[in-house]
């Protein structure tokens, strides 16, 4: 039989102790809940900020020498073996694409800068190196392009399209083939043009991309420097982060809430055995 229940007071008390017992449980288990999909969260965005970052450095690795094993252009070659084995290096028509790095640009403007600090330093010299290599493009297309006659003799020389119709209708070539620079009858002013065009090749490949030798500073080494950072960091990084151990705490208190809410309920309606 159901034991008589006490007043609407009591009842009152009784049920409000309850309910502050497993409101405060449900308070801690909703906010540990939230701050479990909000590590969640702010990991999987932290992982697609990497991969951005990873995808841009594979195509920085075309520019920086990134193959395995390559020892990118060496310091201690002397510029008669450079003029043996580049003499693309010439030819004024040897572009150079431009590219766009927008993830490594926003590195340190992002919200997640704060967690991949470390990285930082290691990424603006990277960025610093990009834009040495951009500029110095930049003022090589403007030194090749900066005198059209000149460029048309010297194309011309080199066995070019010498007609402007079909050199437009031409495809874009994936490799330049170039005859021995030593082989053409050069005026003075060709030599000039097409010898400043190979030394502004030069100190693109030798200074800015550099290599193991250097100089420092140079990509060749920025980028490997911080291709191995990113991917230790990544390597630390492969789950969210854990909850702090004093949510497990917590975790035990709010257990005990509802455990002891349930247990004063059984008494309250008498199922729970006598004597306990």
């Amino acid at each position: 039989m159901m034991k008589q229940l006490p007043d609407i007071a009591a009842s009152v008390a009784f049920w409000a102790s309850v309910g502050t017992l497993w409101g405060a449980a449900g308070a801690w288990f909703t906010y540990a809940g939230a701050a479990k999909e909000a590590r969640r969260q702010f990991h999987d965005g932290l992982m697609n900020l990497i991969a951005g970052v990873e995808a841009e450095l594979d195509l920085v690795s075309a520019w920086a020498s990134g193959g395995e094993g390559d020892k990118g252009y060496l310091l201690s070659k002397t510029r008669v073996q450079l003029v043996k084995e580049h003499q693309d290096w010439f030819n004024p028509s040897r572009m150079i694409f431009k590219f766009d790095t927008p993830a490594l640009s926003s590195l340190t403007s992002s919200p997640y800068a704060r967690p991949v600090g470390e990285l930082l330093p290691s990424f603006v010299q990277l960025n610093h190196a990009i834009r040495q290599l951009l500029d110095y493009m930049d003022r090589l297309h403007g030194f090749v392009m900066g005198s059209l006659g000149l460029y048309q003799r010297v194309m011309e020389k080199f066995g070019a399209k010498d007609n402007p119709l079909a050199l437009a209708a031409s495809p874009t070539p994936m490799e330049i083939t170039v005859p021995l620079v030593h082989t053409i009858e050069w005026s003075q002013d060709e030599k000039v043009y097409i010898n400043h065009i190979f030394m502004m090749n030069e100190g693109i490949h030798q200074r800015i991309i550099g290599s193991e030798e250097g100089p420092p500073g140079c990509l060749y080494l920025t980028f490997r420097k911080a291709r191995k950072e990113l991917a230790d960091f990544k390597a630390k990084h492969l789950t969210p982060q854990r909850a702090p151990r004093w949510h497990w705490a917590l975790h035990i208190v709010a257990g005990f809430f509802v455990v002891s809410g349930i247990w004063q309920v059984l008494r309250w309606y008498g199922a729970w055995p006598k004597g306990w």
